[in-house]
């Protein structure tokens, strides 16, 4: 048996390599202008969290203050995170799951910017 017939366990071809990771690549590439908003709901949060300080607040609402000003920063850890794991799995189930999983961890921010009324 010469060895273009010898199947190794776990290695696929780079075609189908490509288009296993083409759900994540595609979740990737849609979730960074997500981000990008993310990020700018997270520094626009900060300005205003400075003054809402200076003039004097309760801790719940400096608690809230605080983390809704970290939530960019969050959001880049669950997107990249999520991504990560998507990488490991096998199967076109767990990937597509795993995809939509990060691409959502990129988007929540800019979705409840925009059905909240921030825009």
């Amino acid at each position: 048996m010469t060895e273009e017939f010898v199947e190794y366990a776990g290695r696929s071809e780079p075609r189908e390599r490509w288009l296993k990771a083409l759900p994540l690549i595609l979740a990737a590439v849609l979730g960074i202008p997500c981000l990008v908003y993310a990020i700018l709901f997270s520094i626009s949060i900060a300005q205003v969290t400075k003054y809402i300080f200076d003039i004097g607040t309760s801790g719940w609402e400096a608690i809230g203050l605080v983390l809704l000003s970290l939530s960019g920063a969050f959001s880049i850890i669950f997107y990249l995170a999520f991504l990560f794991i998507g990488t490991r799995r096998r199967t076109w189930k767990w990937r597509i799951w795993w995809a939509v999983a990060a691409f959502l961890a990129a988007a929540a921010l800019p979705i409840w910017w925009l059905f909240a009324d921030f825009l």
